[in-house]
């Protein structure tokens, strides 16, 4: 498992004033990154990753976050950097590893002297000596600490599978969105058990709160949402858009070492769409990852309640509004993901295979999700075509697939389905600005979207000094 840690940046004297005005209008422009070529080293690019710089031979003078860019050279990779922080007061390398258990100090002073990446173990053993020698990093690297790392491990296998399921569905709905993952990297442990992941995220409001509640009055299928026993609810913003938003509510009725998977509904209010994907862990035979079932188990009721669903859907009127336009007006999607871990540090989906619940009916019915003894098996190799992250995020971006506008309406009974099964509802909703005089009153009726503008891009001379150092 990718585990989180930190990169000691060595800054040359002649690069230090370079950076540090880089750094500094970073502050200005969200999204602009501050790089500098390294030696190539192991690290995910999902993972959390800290920069301890060090602009001052022998100290670390500023911490800020990193990630892993492309390739700069030969044997040279790109350290992309993020919200700098100078240190109160520089923190002499020796300091450092002074404070450090006796076990560590030997490969710290090697990292220190040299710069590179620090050792997982040994990363937590620094976040406690830097906390020590710099208040102000406490709130910072808090999700680094030991102390963190001991409360995750007292969850339940059983509860970590949950927070693992909750949380991939939440990272999907912010790619669809087009949202940056970055917050997912600032979950902590509640006291106590949480019932859903987004309680460990600091901005989440837990239970019901007066400004989603007005907000989502208009939303299909709200009123179901409300009905469940445990509701959280956080608004992620764009940085480079704030008019951009998503809007995410999950939703259960049981604890969480009792809860059964997790269903993603993603509703693009700008077409009145809404996908809903439905997890299911894979588990490891010899080198492959397999997904089985039995006839009459509690996945076939669950296709059996899609199913009932569906016949629901059918009966609406046809849609024949331009924005209501689908390739497939199906909304479920089975995800059968191969590995399900909990890492709070990793903020990347899960991989798998997505299968449209139509082509799953269909392999089934032709029998090639069959295994050697007779049994039902999904698997890398037999399913054939399947629907990869980036293809699947392509087509609900933009709403090729999905309920029409008139079937939207039925939301609630499709919410209320979900909690009922004892799996944790992720409702996503993602918002566009709507002029002021758009016509809003008939929730179910098509969307004029002709006189909507979009800004998603920059402006040339807001990144025109930034040329060389955005994030690839």
């Amino acid at each position: 498992m990718a585990a989180a840690s930190a990169y000691v940046l060595l800054i040359p004297e002649a690069r230090r004033e370079i950076i540090l005005d880089r750094a500094e209008e970073n502050r200005y422009f969200p999204g602009a990154t501050a790089a500098e070529p390294v030696e190539r080293f192991s690290h995910g690019r999902n993972t959390a990753l800290v920069v301890l710089a060090s602009f001052r031979d022998g100290a670390i003078t500023h911490v800020a976050n990193g990630r892993k860019g492309a390739s700069a050279g030969t044997g040279l990779v790109r350290l992309n950097m993020t919200d700098f922080q100078r240190l109160d007061r520089p923190l002499p390398f020796e300091d450092l590893v002074e404070l450090v258990p006796p076990r560590f100090r030997s490969p710290l002073r090697r990292v220190l002297n040299s710069g590179g990446l620090i050792p997982p173990k040994t990363f937590r053993a620094v976040v406690d000596a830097l906390t020590r020698l710099d208040a102000s990093l406490a709130s910072r690297l808090a999700r680094f600490s030991e102390r963190r790392a001991q409360a995750i491990r007292r969850f339940t296998p059983e509860e970590r599978a949950n927070l693992a399921v909750q949380k991939e569905s939440l990272v999907l709905a912010l790619d669809i969105a087009g949202m940056p993952r970055e917050e997912i990297l600032s979950w902590s442990p509640t006291p106590g058990k949480p019932a859903s992941f987004l309680e460990g995220l600091p901005a989440a409001r837990v239970r019901e709160d007066v400004m989603i509640i007005k907000d989502f009055t208009s939303i299909p299928g709200f009123e179901a949402v409300r009905e469940a026993t445990n509701v959280a609810a956080m608004t992620f913003e764009n940085p480079q858009d704030r008019n951009q938003k998503l809007t995410v509510i999950m939703a259960n009725r049981l604890p969480l070492e009792e809860q059964t998977g997790a269903d993603l509904i993603y509703y693009n209010e700008l077409y009145r769409a809404f996908v809903l994907v439905q997890y299911k862990a894979m588990e490891k035979t010899g080198d492959d990852a397999e997904f089985r079932w039995r006839d009459g188990d509690q996945f076939t009721k669950e296709i059996e309640r899609m199913d009932a669903l569906l016949a629901e859907l059918a009966q609406c009127a046809p849609d024949h509004a331009p924005e209501g336009f689908r390739l497939s007006a199906n909304p479920f999607f089975l995800k059968f993901c191969s590995r399900v871990v909990f890492n709070p540090d990793d903020k990347g989906l899960f991989s798998g295979i997505y299968l449209p619940l139509d082509l799953w009916k269909c392999l089934h019915a032709n029998g090639r999700l069959k295994g050697p003894q007779g049994g039902n098996v999904v698997s890398f190799g037999n399913v054939g075509r399947k629907l990869s992250n980036s293809q699947f995020i392509e087509l609900v971006a933009n709403s090729w697939v999905g309920t029409t506008i008139p079937q939207s309406a039925e939301l609630a009974k499709v919410i209320r389905a979900v909690l009922e099964s004892g799996r944790t509802l992720t409702f996503a909703v993602k918002h566009l600005p709507i002029p002021d005089d758009a016509e809003q009153t008939n929730p179910t009726a098509p969307l004029d979207v002709s006189s909507l503008r979009f800004e998603d891009e920059p402006r040339p001379d807001d990144w025109l000094d930034f040329k060389d150092v955005v994030e690839p």
